[in-house]
């Protein structure tokens, strides 16, 4: 009976041991993935460096710029991100081996230079760069406004081509960006007689999108000698009648206007 009382002591003391022992490797391992898992996870600085170099194959070499404009895009209360990315030097050294460099300098290097990215804060998620053909002298202009809500804000780019500048509006829509409205800010500009166009909002007519007014416009203190027509920015006012209202189509999630 004793040997048998010591055998079941210590099997028992054993199995406690052993239990023990599985606990703490459990809990060591568990904390040893937890800070691997921690120290992955890099600044957002340099995530936003490996994202854009990633996803557009831009190598160490090249010298690029980009901005992070920082906003709430969508209703799940976490900070969303809009990434623009600007590849004038390598818009460069294309020309340089194209059949007419001069042509190339003198239109601007138009062609897919600039790029920008949604980040999605809730998700922290990147979406794959979104290509604008512009000129790269310019890097895009983000701006935020509230079209769909005074909640949150709804993302505007605008972009150059030459002497003129468009903004194009996007919509977040499963994750994903789709274009929904473009129209023209200015052209002509150092010319002699430049045009514009004045945009505005209105309470939305078809939706609860705001409707998108187009007026004749103006540029203030306008003077056609234009040093760098790339960073000019005209401050543009309303110079003439309502020419377009444009009411947002959910069926097609774009903007439409009448027929007179």
């Amino acid at each position: 009976m004793k040997i048998f009382s010591v055998l079941i002591v210590g099997l028992t003391v054993f199995y406690l041991s052993s239990c023990t022992e599985q606990k703490v490797k459990e809990k060591l391992t568990d904390e040893f993935f937890k800070k691997k898992v921690k120290e992955a996870v890099l600044p957002f600085d340099q995530q936003v460096v490996r994202e854009v170099e990633g996803r557009l194959s831009i190598p160490r070499t090249e010298k690029y710029s980009y901005e992070v404009h920082k906003a709430f895009l969508n209703s799940d209360n976490e900070e969303d991100a809009i990434i623009t990315v600007n590849r004038y030097n390598f818009a460069l050294e294309e020309a340089s081996r194209s059949v007419n460099p001069a042509k190339n300098a003198e239109m601007g290097y138009i062609g897919n230079y600039n790029f920008f990215i949604y980040y999605d804060g809730k998700l922290k998620k990147f979406s794959n760069p979104i290509k604008v053909p512009s000129s790269p002298k310019a890097p895009l202009k983000v701006i935020f406004e509230n079209i769909q809500s005074e909640v949150y804000k709804d993302i505007t780019i605008e972009y150059r081509i030459r002497n003129s500048a468009f903004r194009s509006y996007y919509l977040i829509a499963n994750g994903s960006m789709q274009i929904m409205f473009q129209w023209k800010l200015f052209d002509n500009v150092g010319t002699a007689y430049p045009e514009a166009n004045f945009i505005t909002y209105d309470k939305g007519s078809m939706s609860l999108f705001k409707d998108i007014l187009i007026y004749s416009g103006k540029i203030k203190n306008y003077s056609p000698i234009v040093p760098d027509v790339y960073s000019y920015n005209p401050v543009i006012e309303k110079a003439g009648g309502l020419l377009y209202r444009f009411f947002y189509d959910p069926s097609t999630m774009k903007y439409m206007t009448r027929k007179n």
